[in-house]
């Protein structure tokens, strides 16, 4: 059987001719068949397509039957009734506003420019996608115009006049960046508008920015359509005027758009807007700019913008009006239009009348050599994608100004930190002198008597320990505070250097170990560690015992002298 094509309806009995022998089947046993109505036999026929449907059905659901697959048709007849868009388009320059959060040196140059220019492009439709070719490259509404690397589609609808897209970078990407195309289209125009957030994380600091960029088109030629008809209004163009009647009305720009309703209050100016962005002219004419700043609502505010150029290719005066000499070279230049710190750019381009006609549609401009759009910056930053604003300038000092004031008291409280434990370690220190020296023996007086007898001496050398420097009687064998084994005091010998100190166990090494053996911490010297150990609050009044060798010392006693081993608290 062959198949039908999509959208043809398909013959039916209802306008074929009836034919009225009855259809060849096997030999059955005799129906009888209801009478039916003359109006209801084509409605029957339409449904059993030539069988022999049995009588129990009821009469009303073969009509209403009927009457549904016969509308079936219908809805595919509307869908293919809009026209194509395949064909070829004038394509505007696609405007590009940046909004710059943080943005230190080490995130490297801050991003500006504009995208691709205009001109003519060529739009192949396919079911519901639609691949544009020219004016700066190829796209397709199958994914975002962004394709910076690491950034892939996460999602994708499409409908026969409206596509969006959307594309975000890996969870674990430094780069992070959510891009977000949406696109819709009449019969003959087409908006495009994509918006984007960047943050990324480069040594340490963040970069953040937001961009939005859009673009407009329109039919030229649809394809399998006849060309319009050439008016006379183009060939007129080729025509170049004199230099002389250059500030003739042709040249001027239209008036702004008339102002909403409500604007019997007019708020804080919002953004400024300078029509057209761009502008086509030749040398000798003169042509004046249409700026304006508005409120929120798009009412107008009574103020001015200033203008000002670059180069002296151009003059312009306060009011935006353009004056190009009659030796200008060909060239753009970027006019600046600034108010309250902000600044937006219009592209000013002078060709020659030989170049003139060709870059009217290489541009994308109208018949006036001017865009359709408008150059616009935001004042008060709030929408994703805007132009630097003095919101964002605002924003930056309030953040600058709390930085600074977090910083400073974090400053001023480690200073104060510093002062307080660098006394605390210097009153440690004095006591830490002041308890060695009560300790050392002192050298014992001469009696007055007039023949006085010499004391027994020890012939013992005294003996001291390594790691605190103390100095204990001849009979003892190990510190009581640390645990280090005494060693003989030679006065002529040059003192050792003081040892170390476990942290954990808190028995005393000399200088030559640097590790804790049963603990593997790192030893703290000496001073230190007597300096910055915290004392027990209270002393045990019943004092401690040696488990060892049962000898009784004091509650500030940790080791035992004779055999080093730690002590317990008596029970």
């Amino acid at each position: 059987m062959a198949a039908s094509s999509p959208g043809r309806p398909k013959a039916s009995p209802s306008n074929a001719p009836i034919d009225p022998s009855p259809p060849r089947l096997a030999p059955t046993p005799a129906v009888t068949r209801a009478p039916i109505a003359r109006g209801d036999e084509a409605a029957l026929d339409l449904v059993t397509s030539r069988s022999i449907v049995p009588p129990r059905i009821p009469h009303r659901f073969r009509i209403a039957t009927a009457l549904i697959v016969a509308g079936l048709p219908c809805t595919d007849a509307v869908a293919q009734s809009r026209p194509t868009l395949s064909g070829t388009w004038s394509a505007s320059a696609m405007i590009v506003q940046y909004n710059i959060g943080d943005w230190g040196e080490k995130c490297g140059p801050r991003p500006s420019g504009g995208g691709p220019g205009g001109g003519t492009v060529t739009i192949v439709q396919s079911g519901n996608e639609l691949t544009i070719n020219g004016a700066g490259g190829s796209y397709s509404t199958t994914n975002c115009f962004e394709q910076m690397p690491g950034l892939k589609r996460s999602s994708h609808s499409a409908a026969p006049r409206g596509w969006s897209n959307r594309c975000t970078t890996a969870a674990n990407d430094p780069r992070q960046a959510v891009i977000i195309t949406s696109i819709s289209a009449t019969d003959d125009t087409i908006s495009f508008s994509e918006t984007g957030t960047y943050q990324f994380v480069l040594e340490g600091q963040n970069c953040t920015a937001s961009v939005r960029r859009t673009r407009s088109f329109r039919l030229l030629q649809r394809e399998g359509e006849p060309p319009p008809s050439q008016t006379a209004t183009p060939s007129a163009t080729l025509a170049a005027p004199p230099p002389v009647a250059s500030t003739a009305a042709p040249t001027q720009t239209a008036p702004p758009p008339p102002p909403p309703a409500a604007c019997a209050s007019i708020g804080e100016p919002a953004r400024i807007e300078v029509r057209p962005a761009r502008k086509l002219m030749r040398p000798g004419e003169e042509f004046s700019f249409s700026a304006r700043v508005v409120d929120a609502k798009g009412c107008r505010v009574d103020v001015r913008p200033t203008w000002s150029v670059p180069s002296n290719a151009l003059t312009v005066d306060s009011a935006g009006k353009v004056r190009v000499p009659a030796d200008a070279p060909e060239g753009s230049t970027d006019l600046d239009v600034a108010f309250g710190g902000q600044h937006v750019r219009v592209v000013v381009e002078v060709a020659s009348n030989e170049r003139y006609d060709a870059l009217l549609s290489a541009r994308g401009l109208n018949a006036r050599g001017e865009a359709e759009e408008a150059a616009m910056v935001t004042i008060a930053s709030g929408s994703l994608g805007g132009g630097a604003a003095v919101g964002e300038d605002a924003a930056r000092r309030r953040k600058l100004t709390f930085v600074g004031i977090v910083g400073g008291m974090a400053l001023v409280l480690a200073v104060a930190g510093l002062l307080l434990l660098r006394r605390g370690s210097r009153k440690k220190a004095v006591e830490v002198e002041e308890e060695v020296v009560v300790e050392r023996p002192r050298p014992a007086r001469a009696a007055p008597a007039p023949a006085p007898v010499a004391a027994p001496v020890d012939p013992r050398p005294r003996l001291s320990c390594p790691v605190c420097r103390k100095h204990f009687p001849p009979d003892g064998i190990f510190c009581p505070d640390d645990g280090t084994r005494l060693v003989p005091v030679t006065e002529q010998a040059r003192p050792a250097p003081a040892g170390g100190v476990c942290p954990v166990c808190k028995r005393g090494f000399d200088a030559s170990t640097r590790v804790c053996p049963e603990h593997g911490e790192a030893l703290v010297p000496a001073p230190v560690f007597k300096a910055t150990a915290q004392k027990p609050a209270a002393v045990e009044p019943k004092g401690k015992i040696c488990p060892t060798c049962g000898a009784r010392y004091g509650g500030e006693a940790i080791f035992c002298g004779k055999d080093g081993t730690t002590l317990v608290l008596v029970n």
